[in-house]
């Protein structure tokens, strides 16, 4: 076994996934769930998995994960950061502590000034989630196919295999890159989109006419705004944390907007239908090839 005693830090959609597949893939380890909330303490020391219980303890004390040789905090950005903090003095030496935190830089700088010398952090992203919060969401199975990011702090390598034969044991796929690269793409590929999302449920949704729109709201609407429904504190902290690369890619937007509205506005049909069929185009190249290795044989931009 890779790990003995996982303590799961965060008992939503993510961390209850991740505590449901150790569970079926490590029978043998020792999980402990930490939460705030009775309802979240209680409804984790109800999972089961195939009739086994989930969860070897649950509590709301950050102590109780002392004698962890894993740690994954599984809480939003801000409240790892704090956390990182907290846990610091407890942590045992040679403990490997990760997160799954949809901003790298952020956490790894907190990381980098809290964590004692015997203590390993490597960051973690899995690509994983749903527009659903909440431990009553949590399935196994979430991180299968998924990409999940890994940010190696230097002199972490040895620490890094570990949690990337852990990744691989769970069927997700490891990708080591660097914090920075990390946070530059995940703002145009999941951050902005969500702030687009965001924006448009707010537009189309917020007026008197409700009414009168909700025969029309099909299949495209709900298509684009499905993420909206996310965790508002969770999204809170990913757009602060990653502030910087989210201004600039709504920047970008703007300016590509702006294009699109030029093409309508002088009624310039083709400049309109060459911009559609760009688009269609990209996209049917995305649907057609991967994006990623599969196997996470290669990092991108690992320092």
């Amino acid at each position: 076994m890779i790990f003995h005693h996982c303590g799961i830090v965060g008992l939503g959609l993510l961390g209850g996934s991740l505590a449901l597949d150790l569970r079926k893939q490590f029978p043998g380890m020792r999980i402990t769930g930490i939460a705030r909330r009775d309802t979240a303490l209680a409804e984790a020391a109800a999972m089961r998995c195939e009739g086994v219980r989930v969860f070897s303890s649950v509590s709301r004390d950050l102590d109780a994960v002392r004698t962890a040789d894993l740690v994954v905090l599984c809480t939003p950005i801000k409240s790892i950061i704090d956390q990182l903090a907290q846990l610091s003095p407890i942590f045992a030496a040679g403990t490997l502590v990760t997160d799954v935190g949809s901003s790298k830089r952020a956490i790894m700088n907190a990381a980098a000034t809290v964590m004692p010398p015997a203590v390993h952090f490597i960051g973690g992203h899995p690509m994983a989630g749903s527009d659903r919060a909440g431990l009553s969401h949590a399935r196994a199975g979430l991180y299968r196919g998924a990409t999940w990011a890994i940010c190696i702090p230097p002199g972490e390598d040895e620490a890094a295999e570990r949690l990337i034969a852990l990744v691989e044991a769970l069927g997700a796929h490891p990708l080591t890159i660097d914090a920075e690269l990390h946070d530059d793409l995940v703002a145009q590929t999941s951050h902005l989109p969500h702030v687009i999302a965001g924006a448009l449920t707010n537009l189309v949704l917020g007026g008197a006419r409700f009414d009168l729109l909700e025969p029309f709201l099909a299949g495209g609407f709900r298509d684009c705004t499905r993420i909206a429904a996310a965790s508002p504190a969770m999204w809170r902290d990913i757009l602060l944390t990653n502030r910087d690369r989210v201004l600039l890619a709504l920047e970008a937007m703007r300016a590509e907007i702006d294009n699109w509205q030029q093409a309508i506005q002088a009624g310039d049909a083709p400049h309109l239908e060459a911009l559609l069929t760009t688009a269609h185009q990209r996209r049917e190249r995305l649907n057609q090839k991967r994006l990623l290795n599969a196997d996470g044989s290669k990092g991108l931009g690992q320092k």
